[in-house]
């Protein structure tokens, strides 16, 4: 269970795999499978976290979205991760929505159980502190990023974390779920796509994304790409 070759495995939750014999074991009576489709709000703002998502494939996006129903993606979440990181800072709601991007199977932990085992210490409360870390270092590389940087440079970023996250070349993704990702209208999305498509950067046809050219979309990117994808990897290396 603790071996480091269990790191990259696709479809298993890194954070899971990595746990210690003994550990795993008292969490795993209480372990759900569930099947996470796309579009499925996992929390809406400040609602109260009930379960802990342990995804082991898919993606999930935190949110942060406007009274006037405006939103911007601020953070990815693959098989790297886990939901409901707020149950253990003691305050038990979230502040911001999260939705499934990119559907795939999870291991669901009822959130008492999530905290309690937290509070022993040990190996998993070590890599929930380290992965709220990685995940803050999203958060606010993301606001850099969608003040500063160019919708074409954001929408790159975007779809290489994906790529990232879910270890697939093919994303299953609608130009209105792009926009309301990186938080531009429609029409400039699909402007980028055309342009990225022309590019022979990526390939697009009914609601599916290809990357074909990863470097190339790299090149196209900002920075926020690479420090986001060395802050992840520090962590799977830890």
């Amino acid at each position: 269970m603790s071996s480091s070759k269990e790191f990259h495995r696709p479809f298993e939750n890194q954070i899971l795999a990595t746990l210690p014999y003994n550990e795993y074991q008292r969490l795993l009576p209480y372990l759900e499978s569930v099947r996470l489709l796309q579009g499925k709000i996992l929390y809406s703002a400040g609602e109260t976290i009930r379960h802990a998502y342990f995804l082991k494939g898919g993606m999930a996006s935190l949110l942060s979205v406007t009274e006037d129903g405006y939103s911007v993606e601020v953070a990815m979440i693959g098989n790297e991760g886990v939901v409901g990181l707020p149950a253990i800072l003691r305050v038990n709601t979230t502040p911001y929505q999260v939705v499934v991007q990119i559907p795939g199977n999870a291991m669901r932990l009822r959130s008492e159980v999530f905290t309690s085992e937290f509070n022993r210490g040990g190996r998993f409360q070590d890599l929930l502190l380290r992965y709220l870390h990685t995940l803050l270092t999203q958060i606010s590389q993301s606001a850099a990023c969608n003040r500063f940087h160019s919708v074409q440079a954001r929408l790159c970023r975007w779809l290489l974390i994906s790529r990232d996250r879910t270890q697939t070349e093919t994303l299953p993704l609608t130009q209105e779920f792009l926009s309301q990702m990186i938080g531009c209208p429609r029409t400039s999305v699909t402007a980028i796509a055309g342009a990225l498509q022309a590019a022979a950067l990526i390939s697009y046809s009914r609601g599916k994304i290809r990357i074909l050219d990863p470097h190339g979309l790299e090149a196209a990117s900002c920075e926020c790409y690479r420090i986001v994808k060395e802050e992840i990897s520090h962590f799977l290396a830890a």
